[in-house]
């Protein structure tokens, strides 16, 4: 899943992800609904021009190389400012060998007639 981050003007992160609920939640009685585009209505909220508040674009890194016998994959918690963009990241880690143990019996478990 990728969207928007919510941020602050000097682009601390604030809410992820951000779409077009939070929108209508952040500005209720002003007719917004869940199917308005937020991107294109969101400067024009007091959460923008008042209390200064930005979204950015979130982009995902490619996927990585791993090995699935004996690595895992996961997507950092929060997006995270890299190069200026917003981005979510992937955490590459080994299996413990118990956990590699454990994948091997269900695997096993899994062929067995």
């Amino acid at each position: 899943m990728t969207g928007y981050v919510k941020t602050t003007t000097d682009n601390q992160f604030v809410e992820y992800p951000y779409g077009a609920e939070e929108l209508v939640r952040d500005n209720p009685g002003f007719g917004y609904t869940p199917y308005s585009n937020f991107v294109e209505i969101f400067p024009h909220t007091d959460a923008y021009s008042v209390r200064g508040f930005r979204i950015q674009y979130v982009e995902i890194d490619a996927d990585p190389v791993y090995d699935g016998m004996t690595q895992t994959v996961s997507r950092s918690p929060e997006p995270f400012v890299r190069g200026g963009k917003w981005v979510f990241s992937w955490i590459v880690r080994d299996l413990t060998p118990e956990e590699i143990a454990n994948m091997e019996k269900m695997r096993a478990e899994m062929l067995r007639p």
